[in-house]
């Protein structure tokens, strides 16, 4: 059974120090909350210039006091960054589009900028679309692998993978294409700046097949049920 509930971070939640949340599809961010106009873009903000909300063009924003900060998603990665140094958090927006043009590099360096270490970094991804249900054509591949950024290979499967945990049919093949690993982008590109592995957490619950009703923007493309976005948000506590 799909969960309506706020999916949390084991990772982020052991650190002690700060507060966040997943949340379902169509609740709404706590009050006093930051978040820009999202872009697709790589441009991230500290959280005053996010506040009122939408207030900025941005993908990313930096937390470095107590307000708390938020992106939202139907599809797109949610990704939630501790610096466990000196209590900074960030929340990323990270499309495929916004990834590739370098979002999640950008708020990472922002917070190498204030006397943070890769080190210092604890990351939780949240629910996104995944490669049970995220087809690509091979000229997207081609164009991703082509991606100066990126420095190993990225994971894409040729046969659509089975999801035992689905609660719902997965995407249908569309265009004979390929089925690409976005989470394990977001993870590669983590990684790639010198966040341990061992300290950046996958959920794992695919927006299109497991989540909660509404959860995908390309689930309501191919079926029509209306999707509300999906926010996630991190603060450090008072």
């Amino acid at each position: 059974m799909e969960s309506s509930q706020s999916r949390y971070s084991t990772k982020l939640a052991a650190l002690g120090w700060l507060e966040h949340a997943f949340l379902p599809a169509g609740m709404p961010p706590p009050d006093a909350c930051a978040f820009a106009h999202q872009r697709h873009s790589a441009v991230a903000v500290d959280a005053e210039q996010a506040f009122p909300p939408k207030s900025v063009d941005a993908d990313a924003v930096i937390g470095r006091g107590e307000r708390a900060v938020a992106i939202y998603t139907a599809d797109c990665l949610p990704v939630l960054i501790a610096d466990n140094r000196h209590h900074q958090v960030a929340a990323v927006h990270a499309g495929l589009q916004g990834a590739l043009a370098g979002v999640l590099f950008s708020a990472v360096e922002d917070l190498l900028s204030q006397g943070s270490r890769p080190e210092d970094l604890w990351v939780a991804i949240g629910p996104a679309i995944s490669p049970c249900c995220y087809e690509l054509g091979e000229d997207r591949l081609a164009a991703i692998q082509a991606n100066p950024r990126l420095q190993q290979p990225v994971r894409w499967h040729r046969d659509r993978p089975l999801n035992p945990l689905a609660v719902r049919p997965q995407a249908a093949a569309q265009q004979q294409g390929i089925w690409f690993d976005l989470p394990q982008l977001g993870k590669q590109m983590l990684a790639q700046q010198g966040i341990p592995t061992a300290q950046i957490e996958l959920l794992n619950v695919c927006t299109y097949c497991m989540a909660e009703p509404q959860s995908s923007y390309r689930y309501n493309s191919h079926h029509g049920s209306g999707y509300a976005s999906r926010y996630a948000w991190i603060r450090r506590k008072s």
